[in-house]
């Protein structure tokens, strides 16, 4: 990896690409973003490793209405793996229920086989509201 900006860019782009799958529902193509050692602690502080997450995503407990990363800061854990923090922005309903949240996050991607995968993920809310009906 090279320059903290071109850090900065990857950890935006590979979040954008995350993004764009759990709004779109394609729980095949977003099994194949994650890591088979994912670690993936939600907001509410529920647990999930890949088979459990992609599971849920694919039953329906979750449902991504929007999602957006605010990438802050980027930081190389290696040649093969980076550390990246900022702002999740989201709307989903989970368990059926409509959720605002806003969370801090901090995510760890590794290249495994020259691909990108996301091996960790852990959200603190910084807001959490139902949905409210809009007139």
């Amino acid at each position: 990896m090279s320059g903290n900006a071109d850090l900065l860019r990857l950890a935006s782009d590979l979040e954008a690409r995350r993004a764009t799958l759990l709004v779109s529902g394609d729980a095949d193509a977003l099994a194949g973003l994650l890591s088979e050692e994912l670690y993936y602690a939600h907001s509410t502080g529920r647990l999930d490793d890949k088979k459990s997450f992609v599971e849920k995503f694919r039953n329906g407990t979750f449902v991504f209405r929007s999602v957006d990363t605010r990438v802050e800061s980027a930081r190389e854990l290696g040649e093969y793996a980076f550390q990246a923090s900022g702002v999740l922005t989201l709307r989903v309903l989970v368990d059926g229920v409509p959720r605002r949240i806003v969370a801090g996050c901090l995510v760890v991607w590794r290249q495994e086989a020259g691909v990108w995968r996301l091996i960790g993920h852990q959200a603190t809310t910084a807001q959490t509201e139902p949905e409210r009906a809009t007139a």
